[in-house]
């Protein structure tokens, strides 16, 4: 494992290490050689170091997890706290990397053990054989092929084995339908066959994974065995421990023993199945649910081409200009970079690959923009968008949102830690793509919102990733000292944003993409601002912000683009949500809080040049202790510091690692000192209380509409429904006397006397009207005498409103106890309506009524 060279590491190591080792329970012993491979590695050059690998290390991650008797998951529980340590970015990736096989691998391994039941042998010991030499020959041939070990294709890779396997076995071993198959080692056309017949059970591609097994798995496997096919266990085997004993991580041959230190914990559920959707059905698998990301997209796809459709063509030519011809040339531009590109980072055999990559994003691209276009033309009733479809930057960044969803589709992995399929860590990771085509991430931002609300299928999955680029960008990519934004903003006349969208209905308040790449806003603004230095009491806050009306320090008007007025607005709004979680945890006042997010809002739009090339969260750590300081509310950076620490999306480099000026970064406290102070200091001053604070910005209004579109409905929204006009019955303590005679017992004059008079007629009718106990009987009869009817036709009388209410409760009781026409009397039926159903169809309650006036049809 690569160790840090950053600081005094002699002086820090032991240290970190001594901690570790109390953590882990280790032995003497394991301390003892850990201890030697730090003096080994101290004494080694930096290089070496950076690399991560020597001749042989003195201890693996296997040792340390038998040794200690821990788990795999108890490890990584610890490492997880000391990654935040002084530790160079290279060990962080490398230990992120070290948790992620081992989820892939293990979620792969349990695949494989049910998996191969289903392709059974002829005997027992032949299953167990083979079983054990498909899993070390896709060891072998992951750690050869796979530099980011992603669930799909490790899975691919896999199955490529299960083939080979099967392909050197005899066919009197395999059972249907394996042994219909005629396996002969030089005939590519029957070892096609095999290969659909294993896709065809595992409910793959035949055409992705040929590729793979093409292109990539055959070429390692003549180089594994230098020309010789022999499979034998024994000599991979060993050429496997060789390969474990240089790396020095976990010993993956250990699954096949069921070795308790690999298994994952089963009160975490770290590695649980997914749940299904479909509650009746069985739980996904972390393989079956990352191959489902895939299947969904194809589905998306399945009606789509790689070239424009009759109607995206039509499109193309009601516009002044056809743009089709700079839209084919620049797809097979920037399509011969993305596979040159996607070939260098792993290999030359991965072309054809990437190719099919390609040609999926193509077809997304095709298929969204149409849907743009549509869209548009329904919205401004025209067809000519000659000046749209010929900005460049409008579609390479829509391209690049194709490919970073079909990318994030074959990456995803299994995240542990939530229990399900994501985008994972790799090294085409975003922003990957943006830096292949030499894209901004402000202008690949424009496209986000558009390109969701253009395809309203997309899977959760997507969307969800979508959006979480969407924070990045907000937060730190787009503020780069390249970024257009900087330029926008000063070629921006009014430098104010808009903190709440203009009154349209919810469906509309997002801009299209035409907006985002084309309209300037016609700004009108006032005289006072919610950031203005005007002498206003500090408990005076601005109203929130309506209409068209921006803050401005003067009375002027101005054009700012919409883009920029959205992007700003995003910010604002992610750096208040933050900010709200982090007052949760510091209890802060009210009129701190208040302070704090005028402060904010302020760096973001007036003093923009402080998040050149830093990150949002920095900003927000240094006015929130800004404020408090010039407040005298006692707080220390430090616990600032601790308590975001806590928050889901805290990342040490955010106070480890801030921008000073040039080349040089510092923690985010000298940042505060010599930058943040220097240049916010007059104002943060003037929320001090012996002074006139400014106007205090309005807290963004939360714009979050309960409306929402029906999936394939297109302008089809749903909204909830209207408060009912049946409320609830009020507390005791708020009825009316007459209100409460309706709900309670006991609690009003005469109510006791009514509840008497009310078991008194019920009991009448139970007995009779007799004095004489009744006998028992050994089988329940239902023919009360006539008296009894007259006993119930007195209590509806007493509680009936009308005759129709009287007269409809009375037949149902009568005929429940006589039977129906021209049933026999003699046999009577149990009553079908309780007392309660009485006083229900009379619409009154028992209690609290007044005798109404007997009926004319019952005198």
């Amino acid at each position: 494992m690569p160790l840090d060279t950053n600081g005094s590491i002699e002086d820090y190591v032991d240290v970190e290490l001594e901690k570790l080792a109390v953590c882990l329970a280790l032995p003497g012993q394991i301390k003892k050689k850990a201890n030697s491979a730090l003096e080994m590695l101290l004494n080694h050059d930096e290089h070496k170091l950076e690399i991560g690998y020597l001749d042989k290390p003195e201890i693996t991650v296997s040792d340390i997890i038998q040794k200690s008797q821990n788990s795999v998951p108890v490890l990584f529980k610890w490492m997880n706290h000391f990654r935040d340590a002084r530790l160079s970015e290279a060990v962080r990736f490398h230990l992120k990397q070290l948790e992620k096989d081992y989820c892939v691998v293990s979620a792969l391994y349990h695949t494989h053990e049910r998996e191969t039941d289903g392709i059974p042998l002829q005997t027992l010991s032949c299953v167990n054989d083979k079983k054990q030499l498909c899993w070390v020959l896709f060891l072998l041939a992951k750690e050869r092929l796979l530099t980011d070990c992603q669930i799909v294709e490790a899975f691919y890779i896999l199955v490529c084995c299960y083939e080979f396997v099967l392909r050197t076995t005899p066919g009197f071993q395999l059972n249907t339908p394996y042994d219909d198959v005629q396996v002969s080692e030089d005939s590519e056309k029957h070892s096609g066959l095999m290969l659909k017949t294993l896709c065809e059970q595992f409910d793959l591609s035949y055409e992705e994974v040929s590729l793979v097994q093409k292109n990539r798995v055959e070429p390692c496997f003549q180089k594994l065995f230098n020309g010789d096919k022999s499979l034998e266990l024994t000599a991979l085997t060993e050429q496997y421990e060789k390969d474990y004993r240089q790396k020095g991580d976990l010993n993956e041959l250990l699954f096949l023993r069921n070795d308790p230190h690999l298994q994952p914990l089963e009160q975490n559920g770290n590695l649980s199945s997914p749940r299904n959707d479909e509650p009746d059905g069985p739980p996904i698998t972390p393989v079956r649910a990352a191959l489902n990301t895939i299947q969904n997209l194809k589905k998306i796809l399945f009606s789509t081409r790689d070239e424009p459709s009759p109607d995206l063509l039509v499109h193309f030519k009601n516009c002044s200009q056809n743009p089709l011809s700079s839209i084919k040339e620049r797809l097979g531009r920037l399509e011969t970079v993305f596979t040159n590109t996607f070939a260098e980072q792993t290999d030359r055999n991965q072309t054809a690959i990437a190719k099919q990559r390609f040609v999926l994003a193509k077809r997304l691209y095709y298929r969204v923009m149409e849907s743009m276009l549509n869209h548009e033309r329904e919205r401004l009733s025209q067809t000519d968008f000659s000046k749209l479809l010929n900005i460049d930057t409008f579609h390479v960044s829509l391209l690049a949102c194709s490919l970073e969803i079909v990318m994030m589709t074959y990456g995803a992995s299994w995240n542990a830690s939530f229990g399900t399929v994501c985008a994972g860590d790799s090294k085409f990771s975003f922003p990957w793509i943006i830096q292949t085509f030499g894209l901004h991430c402000y202008d690949f931002f424009k496209v986000l919102e558009s390109f969701i609300k253009a395809e309203p299928i997309l899977t959760k999955e997507i969307v969800k990733h979508l959006q979480n680029l969407e924070k990045r960008i907000l937060e730190e990519l787009a503020w780069t000292p390249e970024s257009p934004v900087f330029e926008a903003l000063s070629k921006s006349e009014a430098q104010a944003v808009q903190l709440d969208p203009p009154p349209f209905p919810p469906v509309q308040a997002t801009l299209s993409s035409a907006d985002m790449y084309l309209s300037p806003m016609r700004v009108v603004v006032k005289s006072k601002s919610s950031s203005s230095l005007s002498g206003q009491s500090p408990q005076k806050t601005a109203s929130t912000f309506s209409g068209h009306e921006l803050p401005s320090p003067d009375k002027s008007t101005g054009k700012k683009s919409q883009s920029l007025a959205i992007f700003l607005n995003k910010v604002c709004r992610l750096g208040y949500h933050r900010l709200e979680q982090l007052f949760s945890l510091l209890f802060l006042p009210k009129d701190i809080q208040q302070r704090i997010w005028t402060c904010l809002e302020y760096c973001v739009t007036k003093r923009t040049g402080l998040l050149k090339n830093r990150h949002l969260d920095q900003i927000m750590l240094c006015s929130v202790y800004g404020i408090c300081k010039v407040m005298e509310r006692e707080i220390k950076f430090k616990d600032i510091i601790r308590t975001y620490s806590e928050l889901p999306q805290a990342s040490p480099n955010v106070y480890r690692r801030a921008l000073i000026e040039g080349c040089e970064y510092d923690s985010i406290i000298v940042f505060y000192n010599r930058v943040f102070m220097h240049n916010m200091k007059n104002f943060i001053l003037q929320f001090a209380p012996t002074r006139q604070s400014p106007t205090l910005s309005p807290a963004p209004r939360n714009i979050t509409s309960p409306v929402y579109s029906i999936a394939s409905r297109r302008n089809f929204y749903v909204s909830p429904l209207k408060d009912s006009p049946f409320k609830p019955p009020l507390s005791p303590s708020q009825m009316t006397p007459r209100s409460l005679q309706l709900y309670s017992f006991g609690d009003i004059s005469g109510s006791n006397e009514k509840l008497q008079r009310i078991n008194e007629s019920m009991l009448r009718a139970k007995n009779g009207l007799t004095k004489t106990t009744p006998k028992s009987q050994k089988r329940l009869h239902f023919d009360p005498p006539p008296e009894s009817l007259n006993a119930i036709k007195e209590i509806l009388i007493l509680y009936s409103i009308n005759s129709e209410k009287f007269s409809s409760s009375y037949s149902i009781i009568r005929d429940s106890y006589r039977g129906k026409e021209g049933q026999d009397v003699g046999k009577f039926q149990k009553p079908s309506v309780r007392v309660s159903s009485m006083f229900i169809l009379g619409q009154k309650r028992m209690v609290g009524m007044t005798p109404k006036k007997l009926p004319n049809d019952f005198r």
